[in-house]
């Protein structure tokens, strides 16, 4: 049997048209919680020109306010900067953090964490995602800054078809 995804842009935010507060964020990405039925793919871009993300088959609640956990270990970030994919630790199975007052949060340790404002937050990469250099503290590798700043945001929602 042959299958394979089909993918709908769920939300998108461009820094440059226009400026998004967390509410209408939430508002857009969580109109209907039961259409994230499969998976969420987030691709975000920074200010410095990096191209990261993270896919989870988890499902994002407004809500919810806990992490919450991916038991089939299929959750995963990216950098498309570096050509590099970072999958969850099978000892840390916490694959996002869904909330009504962050942004796109991915990994217990917070490994990718975007603010609501798009502006602030930081990566933690190698707390919950594999990643060989991991020093336990806060690193540029994925935005090529400090902090996120994001200029481009793309959310998918994932379907197994």
């Amino acid at each position: 049997m042959i299958f394979g995804f089909d993918y709908s842009l769920y939300y998108k935010k461009n820094q440059k048209k226009q400026q998004k507060n967390r509410n209408q964020f939430i508002q857009e990405v969580e109109m209907d919680q039961t259409k994230i039925n499969f998976g969420t793919d987030a691709m975000l871009s920074s200010q410095s020109g990096y191209i990261f993300g993270g896919y989870s088959p988890c499902q994002w609640q407004q809500n919810l306010g806990s992490y919450v956990q991916d038991d089939t270990l299929s959750s995963f970030l990216f950098s498309q900067t570096h050509g590099q994919i970072y999958p969850l630790r099978q000892d840390r199975k916490y694959s996002i953090y869904s909330s009504s007052g962050y942004g796109p949060t991915f990994g217990n340790g917070h490994d990718i964490y975007i603010a609501s404002d798009f502006k602030d937050g930081y990566s933690n990469l190698g707390y919950a995602y594999q990643w060989d250099q991991y020093q336990n503290q806060k690193s540029s590798h994925l935005f090529g800054q400090d902090k996120p700043n994001i200029t481009e945001c793309e959310i998918y929602e994932l379907k197994l078809i």
